[in-house]
């Protein structure tokens, strides 16, 4: 899970479909992001190093949108620091700040940034996924990481509130959307053969990522932004759902959904949201 951040309806699984009228808009929109509006695999990705999908919440938005020119620049594995400074990755290839994408002609700016940020991804959930068979009944991530990730999550919301404050510096008339990650449990019980944790590690991890749906939802109504709530919306399409939004610890053989990133229902769901609020 190398990027293991959501006040709307419940979107039960919509998809774009080609059905659907476009809207006439003529807008410019960047989107700015992690591999949850990435999408790697789904079902083709960018061959830059991203694993930017042709087929993410981005792209489907702007396929709904007649006149619409759309800069997608997320990107698999960004923080909030990418907005402002580039990304170098493991391989040394260097993107450039994302910011870059955002000018004083942007109308929409999409963020969904934060669960890559100061380790959170690891120390809320993988981690948690290698110390689950070291003591499978108990909760060996919690008493490692408890502590840590509320810190973590502070320090989270201010790197989103500069993140806000330089894009409406950048395009001071543009809609700024902070897209929010889904949910990823429901209730206590788990569900090891999709998502392997120790048994009293399930409610640490839910509620890690509950808190930091709610840093980013706090630091778009501080900077006066607009919010979509995916983890409310994603509700009963957890991991662990009979209909998951997002993939499990192997990638999907159906939809070629990476380990535990999103499914092409959530990136349709994602979409529809954004829509909404347009």
């Amino acid at each position: 899970m190398p990027v293991l951040a959501l006040v709307l309806v419940a979107v039960g699984g919509a998809a774009c479909s080609s059905e659907q009228p476009r809207l006439d808009t003529g807008l410019d929109y960047a989107a700015l992001g992690d591999s949850f509006t990435a999408a790697p695999y789904l079902p083709s990705s960018s061959t830059d190093g991203c694993f930017r999908s042709d087929r993410n919440y981005p792209h489907l938005v702007a396929d709904r949108l007649e006149d619409v020119e759309l800069v997608d620049v997320s990107c698999g594995g960004a923080t909030t620091e990418a907005v402002l400074q580039s990304q170098v990755q493991d391989d040394g290839v260097a993107h450039l700040p994302q910011i870059e994408a955002v000018s004083a002609d942007t109308d929409i700016v999409t963020v969904g940034l934060g669960v890559n940020d100061l380790k959170f991804s690891y120390k809320a959930a993988i981690e948690c996924t290698l110390l689950a068979a070291s003591e499978p009944r108990g909760e060996p991530c919690e008493e490692a990481n408890g502590r840590k990730v509320p810190r973590i999550l502070d320090r989270i919301h201010d790197r989103l509130a500069e993140v806000l404050d330089a894009i409406q510096s950048r395009a001071p008339n543009a809609r700024i959307l902070v897209v929010g990650y889904p949910r990823l449990f429901q209730g206590s019980r788990g569900c090891p053969q999709r998502f392997p944790l120790a048994a009293g590690d399930v409610d640490f991890v839910r509620d890690s990522y509950e808190q930091l749906s709610e840093t980013a939802e706090s630091a778009a109504a501080e900077a006066g932004v607009e919010y979509v709530d995916v983890a409310a919306a994603s509700e009963g399409h957890d991991v662990c759902s009979e209909d998951p939004w997002i993939n499990g610890d192997r990638k999907d053989r159906r939809t070629k959904a990476a380990p535990y990133h999103p499914m092409p229902a959530e990136q349709a769901a994602v979409a529809e949201l954004v829509l909404d609020l347009l």
